[in-house]
């Protein structure tokens, strides 16, 4: 009776530990995804989460059932049936071939009549007329793809356009509801991919430029249904398969009591079992550490390339934004910690409830069983390493960098041995980087995404000065960031010296920062420029104080030297040291002083209250829209304007030229309202407005311009009157003189490519 009692009382206690267990791993999961908050799952993927955890708990159950509360083998075998019946249904919801099978194949029958803007001849279709398309009602769950086949390999380079309603969103004027492809000449087939669900109609658009002619076949939706079926049985298998490693091991286990006594007196299983709880604890938080910076990197930084993400960790922390850092610290090591030490709880509850089950002879399971996790969680962290560092493209930037390439040696231009010819009257510089400034901020009317103008001001004066835009009809544009130049060291660095800026040369260990390069602060220093770069931050961020000192003799004037000179109070700090409202009247107290000094001067100034993601709001702004970051473009845009009608009224101003470029394209939280119009077809740009330059032009070299933000070095002297004997510096072209830059000879795609690589010429700059 005694031993039955403890039998009981054993169960007892063993429920009461896989209970606790199973609440702390979703005290955990819940916990983390909280942490992470607007990083975290969303309320159907938690939901996911803890249904896994439900699922994990129960075979769990099912399999202690069997092997404790089930005594005859008949039943024991029906048992094990149940538990793999389970599992099968749980891997087959998991898998969501459930779903997947909803996608069934279909052909759109497309006749002649339902073609709008074409003109049809025996098959063969031309488009007469702009935004030619094909309208078709059709009635799915789920959208996977669009498929436009052609009868016949296309001559040229067709563009295939899907926009699609939904019956919650109606009308095709939409572009967060289009995509595209490009079918090139000689392929026959163009998939639109897309993920929908509830589509009640799609518009078909093939072929933009009026003239494009092809061959059509058909249109088929959810075209690749075998693929993604054989996809979803492979996922089903691998759910299968980790479904029933739960059971296994509790198994293999238990039935191991006898071995365990056995050999755990085993010399060597005890000298490779030690570093058990360091290794598998290291490898499971560092696991969830990795998955998480990087979930932290795609989230708020968006589709950054590699090499801005490796020069980002490897330069000093000091100057950085303490929200940046406390957002890393809450969202992607506080939930890893919390996530660790869930799974260590849960390991120490069920290895208890094991012991009341009398599975273990001690608190603890076999030696054999901990070198088998040890190895089991240094090769899940490994896998994880490998799939997260594609992820981020570290892969391919390691590969890039092993690759040899000639391109600065065929492309670079020396400004060292460029003949420039200044004027005799040298022209100051007022050059204003603002933070993450970009076109895409003015409405689809003057050239940019937003249904509302966050940038009327910036846009009047691009529309009454000079600016450089991709646009054909002179709307707002401007040029694209190259590979490394989409941050703000790699924008100054582009901008100023017409190069983009690797790892190694980031500068933020070193005061010699590129000592080997010719940049604009060089050229002008030797013409006698008093120089200034005035930031509202720590001037030693990425480096930013020694690349100006080292090219050349910049006077520092950034945060701490605000307090040094009484500008703020000792103790003022906000955002990233003090906002843009004190920055443009230390800008203006600055430039009284340089304009009565008897010298051409150039002040360099950085804005900072456009930072990602949020911005900052100063008492000057407007709560006019329903984002942060929406107010805090909008009051960027009014100091800006107001900071330059100030200039135009100095006695300095007729003998000044201004230019206002963004540093860089923002980062984009496509979880953010501000986002919502964006579009994947649309080309994000960097601002730009040269005021006041102080070169004769063509106004047609000022449009349709494929350029990058390298393309302003040798463009920023040419407006100071300059002449440059080839009208090319570094890999930038002065675009006052018409003259094809290296985007457009080239394409961005393969100067990016070439950039990425290890280059001797490069390397001799540092």
């Amino acid at each position: 009776m005694e031993n039955q009692g403890n039998m009981q009382s054993g169960k007892k206690a063993a429920v009461i530990y896989f209970l606790a267990a199973f609440f702390i791993a979703c005290i955990g999961i819940a916990g983390a995804n909280y942490l992470k908050g607007d990083l975290g799952l969303s309320a159907e993927e938690l939901v996911k989460k803890v249904e896994l955890t439900v699922e994990i708990a129960v075979l769990l159950g099912i399999a202690i059932a069997v092997r404790h509360l089930l005594k005859k083998r008949n039943r024991k075998i029906a048992g094990i049936i149940v538990l793999l019946f389970v599992a099968g249904v749980f891997s087959w919801q998991n898998s969501g071939i459930w779903q997947e099978s909803q996608l069934k194949p279909q052909r759109l029958e497309t006749p002649e009549s339902e073609f709008d803007r074409y003109d049809i001849k025996d098959g063969h279709f031309t488009v007469a007329e702009a935004n030619a398309n094909i309208v078709k009602k059709i009635n799915v769950d789920y959208l996977d793809n669009v498929t436009v086949h052609f009868s016949k390999p296309v001559t040229q380079k067709v563009i295939v356009r899907v926009l699609y309603e939904t019956k919650t969103q109606h009308g095709f004027d939409n572009k967060t509801r289009k995509m595209r492809v490009k079918v090139h000449k000689g392929e026959t087939v163009g998939c639109v991919s897309m993920k929908v669900k509830d589509v009640t109609r799609i518009k078909i658009g093939i072929g933009r430029k009026i003239g494009t002619q092809f061959d059509y076949g058909y249109t088929e939706i959810n075209g690749n249904y075998a693929a993604r079926m054989h996809q979803k049985k492979v996922s089903m298998v691998k759910y299968f398969v980790f479904f029933m490693l739960i059971p296994a091991g509790y198994f293999i286990l238990a039935a191991g009591k006898k071995w365990q006594e056995k050999t755990d007196k085993n010399i060597c299983l005890r000298i490779l079992s030690f570093p058990f709880g360091f290794i598998t604890i290291l490898s499971l938080f560092a696991t969830f550490l990795v998955v998480n910076l990087v979930e932290w990197v795609k989230m708020t930084c968006g589709n950054v390339s590699f090499s801005i993400i490796l020069l980002q960790l490897t330069s000093p922390i000091k100057g950085t934004d303490s929200g940046i850092i406390n957002s890393i610290i809450k969202t992607a090591v506080v939930p890893p910690v919390l996530l660790a030490v869930a799974a260590v709880l849960c390991y120490l509850f069920i290895v208890r409830g094991m012991y009341a089950l009398e599975d273990l002879p001690v608190k603890k399971i076999p030696r054999w069983s901990k070198i088998c996790i040890e190895v089991v969680m240094v090769v899940f962290f490994l896998h994880t390493v490998q799939v997260q560092g594609t992820e981020i493209g570290m892969w391919d930037y390691i590969q890039s960098v092993r690759e040899s390439s000639d391109f600065y040696e065929k492309e670079y231009v020396n400004p060292a041995k460029v003949k420039m010819t200044f004027p005799k009257e040298k022209k100051n510089l007022i050059y204003i980087f603002m933070e993450s400034m970009e076109s895409s901020y003015a409405d689809k009317e003057d050239g940019g995404t937003m249904d509302d103008n966050y940038i009327p001001n910036l846009t009047k004066l691009a529309r009454e000065n000079v600016q450089f835009t991709d646009k054909k009809d002179g709307k707002v544009g401007g040029p694209v960031c190259l590979e490394a130049t989409a941050y703000t060291a790699g924008g100054l660095v582009a901008q100023t010296s017409a190069i983009n800026l690797k790892v190694m040369n980031s500068g933020a260990v070193s005061d010699s920062f590129l000592p080997n390069l010719t940049a604009l602060g060089d050229i002008l220093n030797k013409q006698g420029y008093n120089q200034m770069f005035l930031c509202g931050s720590d001037g030693d961020f990425a480096g930013r104080d020694a690349y100006f000192k080292t090219h050349k003799d910049y006077q520092i004037e950034d945060y701490k030297a605000a307090i040094k000179e009484g500008d703020i109070p000792k103790d003022y700090k906000v955002y990233w040291g003090h906002e843009d409202k004190v920055l443009y009247e230390r800008a203006k107290k600055n430039l009284k002083k340089l304009s009565k000094e008897g010298k051409p001067f150039n002040l360099t100034m950085l804005t900072v209250d456009t930072h990602f993601p949020n911005g900052y709001i100063c008492d000057l702004c407007e709560n006019k829209y329903d984002t942060t970051y929406g107010n805090a473009v909008a009051c960027a845009d009014r100091q800006v304007y107001d900071f330059v009608q100030w200039i135009k009224k100095q006695d300095f101003y007729e003998d000044t030229t201004i230019i206002i470029a963004g540093d860089h394209t923002s980062m984009v939280d496509t979880g953010s309202k501000f986002w919502k119009s964006l579009s994947n077809d649309y080309q994000r740009t960097v601002y730009n407005a040269i005021i006041n330059p102080q070169c004769a032009y063509k106004k047609k070299v000022t449009t349709k311009r494929k350029f990058s933000t390298m393309d302003m070095f040798p463009t920023t002297l040419a407006a100071l009157g300059v002449e440059i004997d080839g009208n090319k510096l570094g890999l930038g072209t002065n675009l006052f003189s018409g003259e094809e830059t290296l985007r457009e000879e080239l394409g961005a795609n393969y100067i990016n490519k070439e950039l990425k690589r290890n280059d001797k010429m490069y390397n001799q700059f540092y």
